[in-house]
């Protein structure tokens, strides 16, 4: 891929994330944008939710986002704004003619459904999370290094979400950045690599994780088609 103007991504969570990366990669030109989100705006989303104000509290995020993005000129065509869950079942039309997938949802299992699917696609993909003053951002190239399964194996039986465990909007600032990036990176054909920021308040700068991809990771074997679509059970 040559650069962002040549390259469709799909950014699977329009909220806290989805929302600085949604102008990052819109203001760099993307050659299309699929934005994937099947919640609606809540008022107590528009502290940490910048792309969002009063008058959206309702409207289905992926609408109200697509509507920021026409209106800071981006131009309406080469926008997507899908109003589903991202799921195994939606994944073949969600990512239909894509070229990266960025992933920003505060849900532990898209998490891993994003992983899964853009492994078997052999698709470049970026992951983010923020937690209250904490984050990190995962980008990978499947068959050039390990993938989310390989830090993390399975969803957790249970996590809290942004608004149950609560989040800094500074945090989900500075992590919405850093996944821009590794999302424009990736289109220029950037490497696996895991970036992580322990404390958005002390300042910190992120640090570079090394991982090695783990033996017998069953999202690994995928890659390109490499096994059939039974070969991981999705929660």
């Amino acid at each position: 891929m040559a650069g962002a103007t040549d390259t469709s991504f799909a950014l699977i969570g329009a909220g806290g994330l989805g929302g600085p990366v949604a102008y990052a990669l819109a203001a760099a030109g993307a050659g299309r944008l699929v934005l994937v989100d099947h919640d609606r705006v809540e008022l107590s989303n528009l502290q940490r939710q910048i792309q969002f104000t009063t008058a959206d509290v309702g409207r289905r995020k992926v609408d109200a986002l697509a509507g920021e993005l026409v209106r800071r000129g981006y131009p309406a065509d080469r926008i997507r704004a899908l109003a589903v869950r991202f799921s195994p079942e939606t994944a073949a039309e969600v990512l239909r003619g894509v070229d990266v997938v960025v992933e920003g949802s505060d849900d532990p299992a898209t998490k891993f459904t994003a992983n899964d699917e853009a492994m078997r696609r052999a698709l470049p993909f970026a992951i983010g999370g923020a937690l209250r003053h904490a984050g990190q951002v995962l980008a990978a190239v499947p068959g050039r290094g390990g993938c989310y399964r390989c830090l993390f194996e399975e969803p957790p039986g249970s996590a809290p979400s942004c608004a149950e465990a609560g989040v800094l909007g500074a945090a989900v600032a500075v992590i919405g950045g850093l996944l821009a990036r590794a999302a424009l990176e990736l289109a220029r054909g950037g490497a696996t690599e895991l970036l992580v920021v322990d404390d958005v308040s002390a300042r910190s700068t992120p640090r570079r994780v090394r991982y090695n991809p783990r033996l017998g990771c069953p999202a690994c074997a995928t890659v390109g088609g490499g096994r059939s679509a039974d070969a991981l059970e999705h929660p």
